[in-house]
């Protein structure tokens, strides 16, 4: 593993420009990580499917969808892993992407609160345009589908905690900063992650209708597009995860808890 560049511990832009020069960042990694969470996606959602098609299941595929915030953990396994890999050739730990400030811990933690309303806004309003672009009326949003108590407890309580974390540290955290110094354009980072962000939706589940994909990506990229340019600001992740984590969490209570409960 290279050693670290005296000065360069951190995720900043400058950090990061001179692990560029040491060679310790090339665009192979980028492209890498860009694409890793659409492929462990499909890969976790096959690995559903073939259980589902060896006890016997007619629609295998479409069965496995419901699992999404039960084998979503796969994926973020997945991504982890890979994190850990190019932090570590750069000389850095995966907590440097998350850029914590103990004495920020609070104001982060009400700051991530703030952030919900906006986020709310910039989903509900993305799947209201998409709906009607693509179906000529207003959709409503999805909150996933009903699972047995046990499974929805833990897409409940553990799966929007750590999906969260992963998908903020590898969209903002590692691609946006090491996008925008690599190309040397801001607008060019903040296009790509966002919309590569956005098109990650439209594989998560992946349902083979283009309509439903088409309309999952394009109401997916205001919001993708709100946390990029809001990470740009604060250069901290915490905010945004804990806002990304208690929405993902709402949306499994009414999806997969409320049903049980009725």
């Amino acid at each position: 593993m290279p050693r670290p560049v005296e000065g360069t511990q951190g995720n900043s832009r400058a950090a990061i420009a001179t692990r560029q020069a040491a060679g310790t960042l090339a665009w192979r990694g980028l492209i890498l990580m860009l694409f890793a969470r659409t492929a462990f996606a499909v890969a976790a959602q096959g690995m559903v499917a073939i259980v589902y098609a060896m006890h016997g299941s007619a629609t295998p595929w479409r069965d496995a969808e419901a699992w999404l915030p039960v084998y979503g953990t796969l994926i973020d396994a997945g991504c982890l892993c890979l994190l850990w890999w190019l932090t570590r050739r750069e000389g850095i730990a995966l907590i440097d992407l998350i850029g914590f400030d103990r004495g920020r811990l609070w104001r982060d933690a009400l700051l991530g609160l703030a952030l919900i309303p906006p986020s709310l806004i910039f989903i509900f309003g993305g799947i209201a345009i998409s709906s009607f672009a693509i179906h000529g009326g207003v959709g409503l949003p999805q909150f996933g589908e009903p699972l047995p108590w046990l499974p929805a407890l833990y897409a409940l309580l553990i799966w929007p905690l750590i999906w969260g974390f992963t998908e903020q540290m590898t969209y903002n955290g590692y691609l946006l900063p090491r996008l925008q110094v690599l190309s040397g354009s801001t607008v060019f980072a903040v296009a790509v992650v966002a919309l590569v962000w956005a098109l990650q939706h439209a594989f998560m589940p992946l349902t083979f209708e283009p309509d439903y994909m088409v309309h999952r990506f394009a109401s997916s990229v205001p919001n993708s597009l709100f946390m990029v340019l809001v990470y740009l600001r604060l250069r901290r992740l915490l905010p945004l995860a804990i806002a990304h984590w208690l929405m993902d969490g709402a949306s499994v209570f009414v999806g997969s808890i409320l049903p049980l409960l009725a």
